[in-house]
């Protein structure tokens, strides 16, 4: 499907706008809506020592831009060396050239895409061969499009699950085996706000559930030697967000009890420190960078009047 792209992070709830998606623009145009009434997140802060995580290499799918790229930057100020893989070999390229310069790290990059299992499974020996283990991944890449679910079209429905379902099985079996195999190490996956319902992205929110439950039960299984556990963002206005919906689904944001759009900061800060070892007898939990949002206010991808009852 032409709209999910690997490099697209879960939190920003969608990718471009597709054919099948209905015109956020042509079905809000005469809705009247109060002024968001939101302020901008903080401004980043230096969160952990740049030593924290030597000796350690961490891979990160959907690197390329947003949420993923941000993570692995702040990877490597932490001390890691990193695999950067997406979709978009030009762009992942140029992270890693930046990120090199700015940290003084090791820094590969790959193309894969994470449904193709041979795929994973060369991308996990290729880096055997230039790193010997990976010990932290972080499962960021996915992608999803807003749309009823009434519809959905089979094709659409698959592209969903088996990108951010079944590509994270993928690459947290080949990766966790190898992690099972040597001296251990840590998976996070990147989700969404799940558990309240998730109105205009139904086939997002069954995957994100699912990769849930995969954690935990992995959690049991895998432990000690690999601990698992997922990140949960709210809205974060990544330009994937900013391509997907219409400008006034900010409004959406005035309900949650910290009424505004997160920062991609803000998760990875959340994110590099369940992979690290201030994280080590957490497993099998979730931690919701949100806001609140999974607790009260709306938690959807598309205006009520979009729906058709």
């Amino acid at each position: 499907m032409a709209a999910l792209r690997a490099a697209v992070p879960c939190c920003a709830l969608g990718t471009r706008r597709t054919s099948r998606t209905r015109n956020p623009e042509r079905a809000t145009r005469n809705v009247e809506r109060p002024k968001a009434m939101l302020k901008p997140p903080p401004a980043p802060i230096k969160v952990f020592r740049s030593d924290l995580l030597k000796d350690h290499t961490a891979l990160i799918t959907g690197a390329g831009t947003g949420l993923g790229r941000v993570i692995a930057q702040m990877l490597a100020e932490a001390g890691a060396d990193l695999l950067l893989a997406a979709r978009n070999v030009e762009r992942l390229e140029q992270v890693a050239q930046e990120i090199r310069a700015a940290t003084g790290r090791r820094v590969e990059a790959f193309f894969v895409n994470i449904r193709d299992r041979q795929a994973v499974e060369a991308l996990a020996a290729r880096a055997h061969e230039l790193y010997g283990a990976v010990d932290i991944l972080i499962n960021n890449a996915g992608g999803q499009f807003p749309q009823p679910a009434r519809d959905f079209t089979p094709k659409g429905w698959h592209a969903v699950i088996e990108t951010n379902l079944t590509g994270t099985w993928n690459m947290t079996q080949v990766f966790g085996n190898q992690m099972l195999n040597g001296r251990g190490g840590s998976i996070t996956n990147i989700i969404a706000v799940i558990g309240r319902g998730m109105p205009g992205i139904a086939h997002t929110a069954a995957a994100r559930a699912g990769v849930l439950e995969l954690t935990k039960t992995l959690a049991i299984e895998w432990g000690p030697r690999v601990r698992l556990n997922c990140v949960a963002p709210g809205p974060i206005q990544t330009e994937a967000f900013k391509q997907t919906y219409h400008p006034q689904i900010e409004t959406l944001c005035e309900g949650i009890p910290i009424p505004r759009f997160g920062s991609c900061e803000e998760v990875a800060y959340a994110t590099v420190f369940l992979a690290s070892p201030a994280a080590s007898w957490i497993t099998g939990e979730v931690l919701f960078v949100a806001g609140g949002q999974q607790l009260y206010g709306r938690n959807q991808a598309l205006f009520d009047e979009m729906f058709k009852r």
